[in-house]
């Protein structure tokens, strides 16, 4: 099989008809000639229980905001001009303490697509990788070779928001675009399970060419380096989980020694926050204000909010037997976090601090072997189609 590119020159098809056949459906969207099976496609009567960000509730939601729900949203609002001044003078602030301040203030919804475009610098990058994008999307049609897992997980990422809610839908066909072509951009990495969720926050916030930048920066620059976290063997995620129970065994012994009597390892309960940074983990409100860190302080953020979300909750915690303990860190956080967001971002800065006295702040210098080792956007060409990374196996859900 021959496909031509958009440039006119041909390229060898190497991915598999069944491969073929799932861009094929996402190409055609939701059209009429599309098959959609069922239970691919739940039912869209929600619109009564759809929060602010997209979120759909098995509850009705209250009619009115609580006198705090207010608070939050006036302050947003007022805080929103700021912003627009701001971003229109961004050279003037992009490295001010007030940019800092306003940061872990909130970002407001309506504008935080664009700040976390700026704070990773996805604008210069678009300027200097022009075409880029496009030409890994158009490879990934011919040499992805993991369409299958990309398929799976793109109608499982955010099922309970509107956004992606429908199969083969605007925002799953971005979603499945981008992972399809980063997998091509990033040959180390590929596609791993739970990429699939950080694009798609990105997406709520960006268009397909800027979530696809802010990914590659996320996983390569110094500051975030999910690439190591991502990589076969994880080898930033094992790091930082010892560094944890370092954190744990110093500053809160007790607790410690309380976890490991039910053999509860930082394994057990980590996994998203340091792969994800709190994605369904915390409420999604808190979840965002942790991003606007993350984006702006990078991995920093993951080893004091892991510290700081057991410190908070230690007294609960230690009452807690094995079976509980683990619901109430991987399941009931994110239902009811027990404190205000404002409290939360407030403790973490303070344990940035402590910890930055202490020099614990982070694990130590990246290994070589966490960092990328090949050239980006290089297209590695399989045998055969049948040739496919198994690291993705890693199960997430």
């Amino acid at each position: 099989m021959v496909q031509m590119f958009s440039d006119g020159h041909e390229g060898e098809n190497f991915n598999s008809d069944d491969d073929q056949a799932i861009i094929s459906k996402y190409d055609a969207g939701r059209s009429e000639t599309n098959e959609i099976l069922s239970w691919e496609d739940p039912a869209l009567e929600v619109y009564h229980v759809t929060d602010r960000y997209g979120f759909i509730h098995d509850h009705r939601l209250p009619e009115k905001l609580t006198a705090h729900e207010t608070k939050i949203r006036e302050r947003e609002n007022e805080r929103l001009g700021k912003w627009l001044k701001m971003i229109k003078n961004w050279d003037k602030y992009k490295d001010t303490e007030k940019l800092r301040l306003r940061v872990y203030k909130g970002v407001p919804n309506a504008v935080r697509g664009e700040v976390w475009c700026r704070l990773l610098g996805v604008p210069q990058i678009k300027l200097e990788q022009e075409g880029k994008y496009q030409e890994m999307v158009q490879q990934s049609r011919l040499y992805c070779t993991d369409i299958k897992q990309i398929d799976l997980d793109v109608n499982r990422t955010f099922r309970n928001n509107i956004m992606f809610r429908e199969r083969y839908g605007p925002k799953q066909q971005s979603l499945f675009q981008v992972l399809a072509a980063y997998s091509i951009y990033n040959a180390e990495v590929g596609y791993c399970q739970g990429m699939s969720q950080i694009a798609g926050l990105l997406l709520m916030f960006m268009n397909d060419e800027d979530t696809f930048w802010a990914l590659s920066v996320l996983m390569t620059d110094s500051k975030h380096a999910m690439h190591g976290f991502f990589i076969p063997g994880f080898p930033k995620l094992k790091r930082f989980q010892e560094h944890h129970d370092k954190l744990l065994t110093k500053f809160l012994p007790k607790l410690k020694k309380h976890m490991d009597k039910f053999g509860i390892h930082s394994s057990l309960y980590t996994l998203k926050w340091f792969f994800q940074c709190f994605l369904d983990r915390v409420p999604f409100t808190l979840t965002l204000r942790l991003w606007d860190a993350y984006i702006l302080d990078g991995e920093v953020i993951l080893t004091a909010m892991s510290f700081t979300l057991l410190k908070l909750h230690r007294k609960t915690l230690l009452k807690m037997d094995m079976d509980t303990l683990i619901e109430f860190l991987q399941i009931k956080l994110e239902q009811d976090f027990g404190y205000y967001d404002d409290v939360a971002i407030e403790a973490l800065q303070t344990t940035i601090l402590d910890l930055q006295k202490h020099k614990l702040h982070l694990p130590g210098q990246a290994p070589p072997n966490e960092l990328p080792q090949k050239p980006f956007g290089l297209i590695i060409r399989p045998e055969s189609s049948s040739e496919r990374r198994v690291w993705y196996k890693f199960i997430m859900y």
